[in-house]
């Protein structure tokens, strides 16, 4: 079942990048119109892709392995980038994905050694039920603030890191036991469904704020590293999925997470598009010769300009008289 897992997760990564850059194209750059609609609707049928994937893969495997390998769609986002966008992968482009990708990595090695399977009590229940309600709330006021790019993507992850780590435990329950009834016990266990249904709505409606005002990259390495590393979290405060970590191993893994926040954090500095829109294009360097203007009505500037080189003239004209 682990393999199988480890299969799926790849496929949902492309589907993720691809996705994700259809959805960013669509919101950020295209005018309104049907052609924007058709190319924001395929972006929203692969994120579902990404969604059946990613469910049946945290059904059968831990979920300390299942999320971080999403931190390969960076990859596929970067070639996608450059074959259809023109992308140019510099120096600064790869290592910012490269240290992102080794400290997600580095994370995963080191919490799944330490993965047990997750044992669901009522009291853990109800307190993700009461998370995702929560990150519900305040994800659906952080979307009409103001923040900017990076605090979205930072926020977006912590939703989608706490609804896969929902969605494995609902999943694994259905793969140990099947559906549950309706006693005390399953009846939260179909709230938590419901509330895993609210907090991806939002959490989706957030994630396309951040492709408005960033690169696809961006958003993507956010999510690959935040999300395991949340989901992580939940797992062994709630579930018991990682019990016996050793303080070498915390320090490891506070290591690997500190890593990959500081890949994020260069994608956000150093990606093409942001240090593109930080180069001032339309500012005329100090030697460049000045512009000539092509407009038939002169400007204040020029008529002041004429004006000055006749009365110059009639005095030239006069002293030489």
């Amino acid at each position: 079942m682990i393999i199988t897992a480890i299969i799926l997760a790849p496929l949902a990564a492309f589907c993720l990048a691809l996705g994700t850059h259809f959805q960013q194209y669509a919101v950020a750059t295209m005018a309104p119109g049907p052609k924007r609609r058709a190319t924001w609707i395929t972006g929203l049928g692969l994120m579902g892709m990404v969604t059946v994937l990613n469910v049946i893969a945290l059904g059968l495997g831990p979920v300390a392995i299942v999320q971080p390998i999403g931190a390969i769609s960076l990859v596929f986002a970067a070639l996608i980038s450059r074959r259809f966008f023109g992308l140019a992968l510099g120096a600064p482009l790869l290592i910012s994905i490269g240290v992102t990708m080794f400290g997600i990595f580095a994370f995963v090695t080191t919490s799944a050694q330490f993965s047990h399977e997750l044992v669901a009590t009522q009291e853990s229940v109800t307190w993700m039920l009461a998370i995702l309600v929560a990150l519900t709330v305040f994800g659906t006021l952080f979307a009409f603030s103001t923040a900017g790019h990076i605090p979205r993507v930072v926020m977006t992850g912590i939703i989608f890191g706490t609804v896969a780590a929902a969605t494995h435990v609902l999943a694994r329950t259905v793969v140990a036991g099947g559906l549950p009834g309706f006693d005390l016990l399953g009846a939260r266990w179909w709230m938590v469904l419901a509330a895993v249904g609210l907090a991806s709505a939002v959490g989706f409606w957030l994630v396309q704020t951040a492709y408005a005002c960033g690169p696809a990259e961006t958003v993507l390495a956010g999510l690959t590293v935040i999300d395991p590393i949340v989901a992580v979290v939940i797992g062994a405060a709630f579930f018991g999925e990682y019990t016996g970590l050793t303080p070498m191993a915390i320090g490891l893994l506070l290591a690997a997470a500190a890593g990959g926040i500081g890949g994020v954090w260069m994608l956000s500095q150093f990606h093409p598009r942001v240090l593109d829109a930080k180069t001032p294009h339309d500012r005329p360097s100090p030697t460049a010769a000045p512009a000539f203007n092509d407009s038939p009505v002169p400007s204040e500037s020029s008529t002041h300009a004429m004006s000055s080189a006749r009365t110059l003239t009639r005095k030239e004209q006069g002293t030489r008289s």
